[in-house]
């Protein structure tokens, strides 16, 4: 009863701080003693509310850069493609006038003319519609204007189509829309105070207890105790958390410190949840490049895995396949998860750092509509985001270090140089030249002596990268990917 009390108030105040500070922009540290008085708030629970709307507020500054770089590139890649697709209009326009319009070519190429109106007439309606998300995006970047919606955008705009949604009045959405506003708040901890929590204090014997609001005192006291609170997971580091010791203060006077816990209760389906917060201690990097490192390719449905040694060469490679197709994210981040979780522990057996591309993936996702249903569908499915939080993560955990190296024409160079000559795949040989890279090799010299067609302008005396561009983008267009995989197999 208290929880849900508290979450009401708790919504209530975070609204009405969050109107003080980013709509009238009266800074927090101004009207935090006055807000705590009207309010019946200690400073801590003030801090509670504050730091939960400041990380909701920084949430949607960092989400909102994020589409303004999306959008950007996908508007500057729609007009790319408007302007294709208008010029072979245009041609194909001219040739109209020189065919007989009785002739059966001129009845295909028409149907192709008219086609290609309505794609451009559709691709002009969502360049349309992108200009005008980036133009509102950007204006309110310029007058730092938040748009923020407690209980979710989505939530609040059910109340217009109540049957679609299962609503039977509108006075049923309402409560839903109370309870979403009402359904967490957050119980900050600090070191210099006692099990790192004086709001909320996790004891020795594992009981938790919560201290109330002044305003709800009378109806349920001035604690309220959940004993018996265990964890699932992360329970010893709570535990180690709550042992005291000995620190010294500003002025050099000695004190008792604990770690900092901080809580956050959240109502669901079932009831209250409370989750733990607490820093952990980051071990020392263990692993090194001295004796060889992993490279690590993340491909659609699977990881590829090359070890090699310090002089660049293959000593290993497998495979771990990680299901990304028609499931859930959370059912793709654990298969990920679990996959990382092995490439970290035999990292920390052989003691070498990993090596993975550097990759910015966004502005391929932001072309998946163009690229066809195929393509796409391959690209929806990978979670670089996610590959990156979760092997930096794990890295710091165990102690390993994760290495970022340009991604430019690994494959290229891995199936031109390694595959055939160590008798890798196609992907453990990307994964070998990722390896390669975090060594920073000089560039590979390309493959001249080879069964695949080179561009007629190549110049040799340009640098190895740039010649790798030019052999990468000549392939691209002369085979397909399996063709060429099968010529460089037998090209020893």
């Amino acid at each position: 009863m208290y929880l849900s009390e508290y979450g009401k108030f708790f919504g209530m105040l975070e609204r009405k701080l969050f109107v003080l500070t980013h709509i009238q922009g009266v800074s927090s540290s101004q009207l935090k003693k006055n807000f705590s008085k009207q309010n019946g708030l200690t400073a801590r629970q003030f801090n509670s509310i504050r730091i939960q709307l400041d990380g909701k507020v920084s949430s949607i500054l960092e989400k909102r850069k994020q589409e303004i770089q999306e959008l950007e590139t996908k508007t500057e890649y729609l007009q790319k493609i408007i302007r294709k697709k208008t010029t072979q209009k245009e041609q194909l326009h001219q040739k109209l006038l020189r065919i007989p319009q009785a002739s059966t070519i001129f009845l295909q190429k028409i149907k192709t003319y008219q086609n290609l109106k309505f794609y451009l007439h559709q691709k002009n309606r969502k360049l349309r519609n992108l200009q005008q998300k980036l133009e509102k995006l950007k204006s309110d970047e310029v007058i730092k204007k938040i748009r923020l919606c407690f209980g979710s955008k989505k939530l609040f705009h059910k109340q217009f189509h109540l049957e679609e949604n299962k609503y039977t009045d509108h006075r049923q959405w309402k409560e839903d829309w109370i309870a979403a506003r009402s359904s967490r708040f957050l119980v900050i901890g600090s070191k210099d105070e006692t099990f790192g929590n004086q709001t909320a204090t996790y004891d020795l014997h594992n009981t938790l207890r919560l201290r109330v609001a002044d305003q709800f005192i009378s109806e349920f006291g001035k604690y309220i105790s959940f004993p018996e609170v265990e964890f699932p997971y992360g329970q010893e580091m709570i535990d180690q958390a709550k042992v005291s010791y000995m620190g010294v203060t500003r002025t050099g006077k000695p004190q008792k410190y604990y770690t900092a816990i901080t809580f956050r209760f959240l109502k669901q389906k079932k009831g209250w949840y409370v989750n733990a917060t607490v820093e952990r201690d980051i071990p020392k990097i263990g692993t090194s490049n001295l004796n060889g490192l992993i490279g690590v390719d993340l491909n659609a449905g699977f990881l590829s895995i090359c070890e090699i040694d310090r002089f660049g060469n293959p000593i290993k490679s497998w495979r771990i396949n990680v299901p990304m197709y028609n499931r859930r994210t959370e059912q793709v981040k654990a298969s990920l998860s679990d996959a990382i979780k092995q490439i970290i522990g035999y990292a920390v057996l052989v003691q070498k750092d990993v090596v993975i591309e550097k990759l910015d993936f966004s502005k391929k996702k932001t072309k998946l509509r163009e690229l066809g249903p195929k393509y796409a569908r391959m690209l929806s499915g990978f979670t670089y985001s996610s590959f990156n939080q979760l092997i930096e993560a794990k890295g710091k955990k165990e102690g390993v270090r994760i290495r970022k190296v340009n991604p430019a024409y690994t494959s290229q160079i891995g199936q031109m140089k390694f595959m055939a000559r160590y008798g890798l795949s196609s992907h453990s040989s990307a994964a070998c030249m990722i390896a390669r890279r975090g060594y920073y090799f000089k560039t590979e010299k390309p493959k001249y002596d080879t069964v695949l067609s080179f561009p007629k302008k190549f110049d040799k005396k340009k640098s190895n990268f740039s010649n790798w561009r030019t052999i990468t983008r000549h392939l691209t267009k002369q085979y397909t990917f399996k063709d060429k995989i099968e010529l460089l197999k037998a090209d020893i």
